[in-house]
Parts: C-alpha cells; sequence; structure tokens
C-alpha cells in the first residue's frame, strides 16, 4: 500500500465531510427552532443562531490547529491535561455559575464554558496513555484500580455539580473497556441492573420475586443439563415454596409483612436445597448467589429511588414508566415533543413552517430537543437522512479504530465512539420518550460553544493520530 504523501491525502475525508455536513444541519436547525420575525438574518449576533457561527467558526479554527500539531504531544500532555481539568471542575465548584439547577458553568466575559464537556477528552487522553502502556493487563488488579480513580474522580466532581447527565455520559467508556478486554458479563450485569430496577419499580415485591425465581430455575437448570430431573426437582421446590408462601400471605391469619414473608421462605427453602443437593453445592451456590443478591438489590429500588433521586429525577422516571403521568409539568417537554416530531409526518412542514417551533411549545428546542425541528419540518425521511448521518460518522470511526498499529490511537478512537455513540442514542430517545430526559447535547447539532468545541476537539485528534497510521 502507498504511504500518503502529506496529511491532506492522509485525513479521513469522509468523516471529515460527514462533520461538516452535522455542523451546517445544526446550524440551520438552530436559526429553525429560533426564528424570529424581527431578526430574520441568520448571521444576527443578538440571536443563538447568529452566535452559533461563531463557535462554528472557532471550532473549524480548532481543528485545523490540531491537524497542525505533533501526535506526540497528545500522550505527552494526557496527564497535565487531566489535571488542568480536574482543577477547572474544582473550580467550577467554587466559582461557577447555576444554570438550570447546575452549578457547571464558568463565565469568561460573555462566554460560558462547560468544563465537564472538555473532561470527556482528558479522560479520553489519559485512560488511551495508561492502558497503550507496554505490559498493561485490563485484568490486574492494581491497573482496575488504577482505570477506576481515572473514571470515578471527575464523575464524582461532576455529580457535585448537580450536572447528572454529564456523570452517566462516562459510563460510554465501556465499549472501549470491553474492546480492550474487559469481561462481557460486566456489561450483561448492567444491563440486568438496570432491567430488575424497572421490574421493582413497576410490580409488587412478591410478583418480582416470582420472576427472579423462574430466572433461578433457567439458570440452574442451564448449569446442570446433564442431571435434568435434578434440577426440575429443585425447580418444583422453588415452585412449591414460593406458592406456599404467597397462600400464608393471602390466606392464613398471620400477620407477617412480605418482605418478613419472603425473607422466610429464601432462607428455608435454601437450607433444604443445601441439605438435599450438597454432592452438586457449587453450582447450586452459583444460582443461589445470584438469586439472593437480586431479591436484595429489588428490596434496595425503592429506598434508592425515594432517598437518592431528586425530585425531578423521580418525576421524570415515573413519566417514562407511565408510573404517573403529567403532561402538564414533569412531562410537558416530551409530551411536546413527541407531538412535533409526530406532526412532521413523511416529509415534514416545511422549512420554517413547523407549528410546534413557531409557537415555542418545546422548551430547550435549540439545545437538548434540537431533534425535534429535524422531525417536524423534515419529517420521518429527515430524521432517517441525520441518524444515517450519525451512523454512517460512528462506523467510519469504528474503521479508523480498527486499522492502527498504535494502542493508544485505537483506544482513543473507542472513546470517541463511545461518546458519541450514548449523546446520539440517549439525545434522541429521550426527545421521543424512551428514555427519562437527562440533559445532554445532540453531538453537532445542538446550540452551544462548550459542546461543539469539545465534540470537535476529540474527532480531530483521532483524525490527526490517524494520520499516522
Amino acid at each position: 500500500m502507498n504511504r500518503p504523501k502529506n496529511i491532506l491525502q492522509a485525513l479521513d475525508w469522509k468523516t471529515i465531510t460527514v462533520y461538516i455536513i452535522l455542523v451546517c444541519t445544526g446550524w440551520i436547525c438552530i436559526y429553525s427552532s429560533l426564528y424570529n420575525t424581527e431578526h430574520k438574518g441568520i448571521f444576527d449576533m443578538s440571536q443563538r443562531y447568529g452566535m452559533q457561527i461563531v463557535w462554528i467558526g472557532t471550532a473549524f479554527f480548532l481543528a485545523l490547529f490540531i491537524l497542525c500539531l505533533d501526535i506526540k504531544i497528545f500522550t505527552v500532555l494526557s496527564l497535565p491535561l487531566y489535571l488542568f481539568t480536574l482543577f477547572l471542575l474544582i473550580f467550577v465548584l467554587v466559582a461557577g455559575l447555576e444554570v438550570n439547577g447546575s452549578k457547571s458553568w464558568l463565565a469568561i466575559g460573555s462566554i460560558r464554558i462547560q468544563p465537564a464537556e472538555f473532561m470527556k477528552i482528558a479522560v479520553s487522553l489519559m485512560v488511551s496513555y495508561v492502558i497503550s502502556e507496554h505490559g498493561f493487563k485490563i485484568s490486574s488488579f492494581t491497573n482496575t484500580l488504577k482505570l477506576l480513580i481515572i473514571f470515578t474522580v471527575p464523575i464524582a466532581l461532576i455529580l457535585m455539580q448537580k450536572d447528572t447527565g454529564s456523570a452517566l455520559v462516562f459510563s460510554s467508556f465501556m465499549i472501549m473497556l470491553y474492546r480492550e478486554g474487559m469481561s462481557g458479563w460486566i456489561i450483561i450485569g448492567i444491563i440486568y441492573l438496570a432491567i430488575l430496577f424497572i421490574i421493582s419499580l413497576l410490580l409488587p415485591a412478591l410478583d418480582t420475586i416470582c420472576i427472579l425465581t423462574a430466572l433461578f430455575i433457567l439458570i440452574y437448570i442451564i448449569l446442570n443439563l446433564n442431571v435434568l430431573w435434578k434440577s426440575i426437582k429443585i425447580a418444583l421446590i422453588f415452585l412449591a415454596g414460593l406458592i406456599l408462601a404467597m397462600f400464608i400471605r393471602n390466606e392464613a391469619d398471620i400477620k407477617l409483612e412480605t418482605q418478613h414473608l419472603i425473607l422466610i421462605y429464601v432462607a428455608v427453602f435454601s437450607l433444604i436445597l443445601m441439605i438435599l443437593y450438597k454432592k452438586r453445592i457449587a453450582r447450586l451456590l452459583f444460582a443461589a448467589m445470584f438469586f439472593f443478591s437480586s431479591v436484595f438489590i429489588s428490596f434496595s429500588v425503592d429506598y434508592v429511588f425515594n432517598n437518592f433521586l431528586k425530585q425531578h429525577q423521580r418525576d421524570r422516571i415515573e413519566n417514562m414508566l407511565n408510573m404517573r403521568v403529567d403532561l402538564q409539568g414533569t412531562g410537558y417537554n416530551v409530551n411536546q415533543s413527541k407531538i412535533a416530531i409526530g406532526s412532521g409526518g413523511l416529509f415534514g412542514q416545511g422549512f420554517l413552517q413547523g407549528t410546534q417551533t413557531k409557537f415555542n411549545f418545546v422548551p430547550e428546542q435549540s439545545t437538548d430537543f434540537i431533534f425535534c425541528t429535524v422531525g417536524e419540518e423534515a419529517g420521518f425521511v429527515g430524521c432517517v437522512i441525520v441518524i444515517g448521518l450519525y451512523l454512517f460518522l460512528l462506523f467510519r470511526i469504528i474503521i479508523i479504530a480498527e486499522r492502527q498499529r498504535f494502542a493508544f490511537t485505537r483506544i482513543f478512537a473507542y472513546c470517541t465512539f463511545g461518546i458519541l455513540f450514548f449523546h446520539f442514542t440517549v439525545n434522541i430517545s429521550m426527545t421521543i420518550g424512551l428514555i427519562p430526559v437527562i440533559g445532554i447535547p445532540l453531538p453537532f447539532l445542538s446550540y452551544g460553544g462548550s459542546s461543539l468545541w469539545a465534540f470537535t476537539i476529540m474527532l480531530f485528534i483521532l483524525l490527526k493520530l490517524d494520520t499516522k497510521r
């Protein structure tokens, strides 16, 4: 294969083209969502759409500046940049501005900067440097502890700023860790915990225990397919115990709380199982530990939900799960967002013709809910095109990652992929009501300098690193 003679030949122009298209689409959507008949000019600096061209221009300048740097600077500055950004997060807690309940902004004159956005870049560079060191094994306890410190310190500081959305973005690094050797069972476990959390909120305690019992039986049978009959007998014992517990709860004249009854059931039948099947105790214990821990977590959900989450977070989750519908309160944004997207039909209502947009029914439409403008004015076809552009960009990042000779670039590429994928998936999902609103921007489309600069810097650091593949 011929080596590229200069950086222009080495650049991934397909990725750059998609980036430019998305940025320009975002600018047009911001103009449409905030259109003011008294300020019709798209370059009017008194309006957000006028200011956005400033952010776009400076973002392009940052991109060119990054492409002119030596790639060695990214490894050399990974630790200093990480420490400096941590300092900014601490400084925000002391002297930051509070916006929408989150103290996460620094004011520099008339410009507001959100350090949490740039922390994602710093963490990406830092973990890329650490994991790419010679002899690093992700399964090592020391290395795992090192990574936990790198991740948890900024997450804790961001949570102290009351910016839960930005803190949740750090979960996207799981994709990179999985690619670099972390067990897939950890990701499966996290998904399972999320499902268990939802089930425990929606269903009574005994119904949840029934589901967990069936899951326990399935796991134990899978572990013991060579002794299927014994597995079935154990299953029958658990089912009999559960039926007995429910009968006592409903019919017998014994005043016991549901939690106490379930704990008695678990203790008694665990003892019976251990006595009857002590020769196969190891596999039984594995399945039983899974069952008991699930029961404990299920019992803890209500306490965590009511004592650790803020009221507006509980309201959003309850609205999403239809536990309590409040279309004029916490559910207003999502309801208006779905109306806007649905009213677009197949081809949309046309540029500047969206009724929900024109009459400002959707709050934060130029930032977190910018996708509504696409759905209302460009319709289903426009949504498919925008989503297709994002999927193509993510696909290109994976291609860039997998063609690297150096681990640092591959790891940074998967960090970039994870962060963009998380923002893209969560933002669009919350605008159509699939998940609670957590307040994170749609990359390259949403209004704002901090997010546009951060995504641009991250993407073009990757493209610069890729030129030396």
